[in-house]
C-alpha cells in the first residue's frame, strides 16, 4: 500500500480561535536545516519516501508538506499525479522535493549530470529515483510551479550527505534534526517525533486478538438492552463519564465499559456530538476526548472500532496532525470499508483540505453532548 501523508500543519486556522497561541515563526537557513526539520514537520522520521514542501511566496511560510512511500517503476507516474493533483488550488509558486532512500527497487539515475557527490563529499553516482523526481516536476509544471528543486538523502539525521539532482557541486550534510529550533518548539508544544510511521501508526494499533474477540462477543450479548432498554440521556451519560475518566488519566476500562462504549457511539446522533469535543483543539476536553478515542481504537474489534478511529482521526485534523488523521482514517476504514464519514474525511485529508473547512461538523451536539462546563465541574 501507498502511504499519502500530509504534515501536522502548525500552521493551522486560529482566525476564530483566539484562545490558540500564534504559530511561531522558525526561519528555515539552507537545505540542510531544511531537511532537518521534516521529521518534525511529519511528526516521523520518514524513509524510503518522497517529499514536497510547497510555498506560495519566497519567504512566506510552507503551505504544505506530503509524503508518500517511494513507488515501484510502474507507478512512478500514478503517484506523481496524486501528490500534485491536490496542490492546484493552493496557488503554489515554489516547491522542494525530497527523496529519501530508494536503494532498493526504486528507477535509478537521471536528471544530474556529471555526477553528484557521494557520502564523504566526493564524486559519486547518480541519486536514485531521479524519474520520479521528473514527473514531479512535469505536474507541478503543468500547475505553473516551475521553481523546484530537488534532492535526495539517503536518510535523514545528522551529517549524512545530501545531494542535488540538478548541480553536481550542490551537496552538504542534514543539519542535526534534534538539536534544531524546530524540535525545541514543538516538544515545548508537546508533539513527540517518532522514529517512523510504523511506530506511530502503532498508537492506534489494536489489542489481542483474544481480547478483541472476547468484547465482540460481549457487544452482541449487550447490544439489544442497551439500545432498546437505555434512555438517550443514558447513553450520553456513558460518554460523559468516560471522557471526565479520560480527563483524569483514567482509561482503565472494564470489557463491559467498552462494550457498552462501542454501542452507544454506533448512535449517530452521538457520534455526531462526540466530533464536537475536537474543538477547541488545544482545550482540556480536546485532549481527553482524542486519548479515549486512542483508547477505543485499540480496545474495540472490528467493526466497531471504525467508530471511534474516525473520531480520532477527525480530532488529529483538527489538531492540525494530519499524519496521525490519515493513520486514524485508514484505520477505520480498514474496520469497515463502508465507513461513511471515515471515507468522506480520509477523501478531504487527502486532497489537502484545511480543518477550516471540516469544523462545521463540530456543530451538530444535538444530544447536548457538549454543554455547560460538566467535564471541568466532574473533576
Amino acid at each position: 500500500m501507498t502511504h499519502h501523508d500530509t504534515d501536522r500543519p502548525d500552521g493551522r486556522d486560529t482566525s476564530t480561535d483566539p484562545t490558540t497561541r500564534q504559530t511561531p515563526v522558525i526561519t528555515l537557513t539552507g537545505v540542510g536545516d531544511t531537511l532537518a526539520a521534516i521529521p518534525h514537520l511529519l511528526g516521523f522520521h520518514p524513509t524510503d519516501s518522497v517529499m514536497l514542501l510547497s510555498g506560495t511566496q519566497r519567504g512566506a511560510p510552507l503551505s504544505r508538506t506530503m509524503r508518500a512511500d517511494l513507488p515501484p517503476d510502474h507507478l512512478v507516474d500514478v503517484v506523481a499525479h496524486d501528490i500534485t493533483a491536490s496542490l492546484a488550488d493552493d496557488d503554489v509558486s515554489s516547491a522542494l522535493l525530497v527523496i529519501v532512500g530508494g536503494h532498493d527497487g526504486c528507477a535509478e539515475g537521471g536528471a544530474a549530470s556529471g555526477g553528484v557527490r557521494g557520502g564523504d563529499g566526493s564524486a559519486g553516482e547518480l541519486p536514485p529515483c531521479a524519474r520520479l523526481v521528473d514527473a514531479l516536476r512535469r505536474n507541478l509544471a503543468v500547475l505553473g510551479v516551475t521553481e523546484v528543486a530537488a534532492y535526495w538523502v539517503p536518510e535523514i539525521a545528522a551529517d549524512v550527505w545530501y545531494r542535488s539532482y540538478d548541480d553536481a557541486t550542490r551537496t552538504g550534510v542534514v543539519s542535526d534534526p534534534a538539536s534544531s529550533v524546530l524540535a525545541a518548539e514543538f516538544a515545548s508544544r508537546g508533539y513527540v517525533t517518532y522514529g517512523s510511521r510504523a511506530e506511530l501508526a502503532s498508537l492506534l494499533a489494536p489489542d489481542g486478538e483474544s481480547e478483541l474477540a472476547r468484547r465482540a462477543e460481549l457487544i452482541e450479548t449487550l447490544r439489544a438492552d442497551v439500545v432498546e432498554t437505555w434512555p438517550r440521556a443514558a447513553r450520553v451519560a456513558v460518554v460523559r463519564d468516560a471522557l471526565s475518566a479520560a480527563g483524569e488519566g483514567d482509561l482503565a476500562f472494564s470489557d463491559r465499559q467498552l462494550a457498552t462504549l462501542a454501542i452507544v457511539l454506533a448512535d449517530v446522533e452521538i457520534r455526531d456530538a462526540c466530533l464536537a469535543t475536537a474543538l477547541p483543539p488545544d482545550s482540556d476536553l480536546a485532549f481527553a476526548a482524542a486519548s479515549l478515542w486512542g483508547e477505543l481504537t485499540r480496545a474495540l474489534p472490528a467493526p466497531e472500532r471504525a467508530i471511534p478511529a474516525c473520531l480520532a482521526g477527525y480530532a488529529a485534523y483538527m489538531g492540525g496532525n494530519g499524519v496521525l488523521a490519515a493513520i486514524a482514517f485508514d484505520a477505520a476504514l480498514d474496520a469497515d470499508p463502508d465507513h461513511t464519514l471515515a471515507g468522506l474525511l480520509d477523501r478531504a485529508l487527502r486532497h489537502g483540505f484545511p480543518p477550516r473547512q471540516l469544523r462545521p461538523l463540530a456543530t451538530h451536539d444535538t444530544v447536548g453532548l457538549c454543554a455547560g462546563e460538566w467535564l471541568r465541574d466532574s473533576a
